[in-house]
């Protein structure tokens, strides 16, 4: 059985691309690296010739403007097209960290508007500074793929961002709330929510279940002597959903 195909997708500034990649090899998958500019801007590469992508965590382009805004930006206007191929598909996506802002600011999360019109923000943390700790967040019963059979499992890694205070439209569907910090009815107690976002949110995914974004970091906890393997479950959930 071949394995499937992940695009991993990385730009200048991007930091957790190698890592990434080899939480999806230890899943079983076959990760590719993708540079947006020299790959997928290029034409060298299509974005949606594969079976999952993956945007990972870093700071793409510096973080300049926002954070994911650059990237964003470079995606909506130079290969919107493969954008909504993605969709139209419904190939499994995931955004960890920056690449949860990455989707927020393409306004693939939550998925309730159009491609290039954002409509929810990943603001500065409540502290006002960088936050770097392990946190524990609680997996809500949803119809997503990145967490099948996960429901109810407390998940245990590290979260690194400035920006993660998610703030949505006021017509957000809750059931789309995949991960809580703490509990299932999620804190606001700092610092166990890191970063203030209402509802104790930690990650969420859009209408159709194949599209993840969330502020933890699971590919720096899949190995036990790094903490804990609680991320590996995420990747082999999403690889799984394609078999």
């Amino acid at each position: 059985m071949n394995k499937p195909k992940v695009h991993v997708l990385y730009s200048p500034g991007t930091n957790c691309h190698h890592e990434t990649a080899e939480a999806f090899r230890l899943a079983g998958a076959n990760p590719v690296l993708c540079h947006l500019s020299a790959d997928l801007l290029a034409g060298r590469v299509q974005l949606h010739e594969c079976d999952i992508i993956a945007l990972p965590g870093g700071f793409s382009f510096g973080d300049h403007l926002a954070a994911g805004r650059i990237f964003a930006i470079d995606m909506i206007h130079r290969i919107q097209d493969q954008l909504l191929e993605v969709k139209s598909k419904k190939i499994p996506v995931i955004g960890i960290c920056n690449g949860f802002q990455i989707l927020i600011q393409t306004g693939l999360l939550p998925g309730t508007g159009s491609i290039g019109s954002p409509n929810a923000v990943l603001d500065r943390n409540l502290s006002a500074k960088f936050e770097n700790r392990w946190i524990e967040m609680h997996t809500l019963k949803t119809t997503c793929i990145w967490t099948n059979g996960l429901a109810g499992q407390t998940l245990r890694m590290p979260v690194a961002h400035a920006e993660g205070r998610l703030r949505l439209p006021a017509d957000f569907d809750d059931t789309n709330t995949v991960f809580r910090y703490g509990s299932a009815e999620g804190t606001m107690n700092y610092p166990e929510n890191p970063n203030g976002s209402p509802g104790g949110r930690a990650g969420i995914m859009d209408p159709t279940g194949t599209i993840l974004g969330l502020m933890p970091h699971p590919e720096r906890a899949v190995y036990a002597w790094l903490g804990s393997e609680d991320g590996l479950k995420i990747f082999q959930c999403g690889i799984e959903a394609v078999l």
